[in-house]
């Protein structure tokens, strides 16, 4: 309590670089879980924008 009696509360607790990293990789693990299942059962679509936007940035890179 402080001084005057009242119950001040703490600002949320900011996330550590471990947590979030940890949290990263869990969703890059279920991601990879997610492609392979759909992979298996024949599902699985590419998104032909989304590689085309990544083949533009990988030869804007090496420039």
């Amino acid at each position: 309590m402080s001084e005057n009696g009242e119950n001040q509360q703490k600002p949320p607790r900011k996330k550590g670089l471990t947590s979030l990293t940890l949290e990263w990789l869990a969703e890059k693990f279920r991601r990879t879980e997610r492609i392979k299942d759909a992979l298996n059962r024949g599902t699985y679509q590419v998104d032909s924008s989304e590689v085309a936007k990544a083949m533009l940035n990988s030869e804007q890179q090496q420039k």
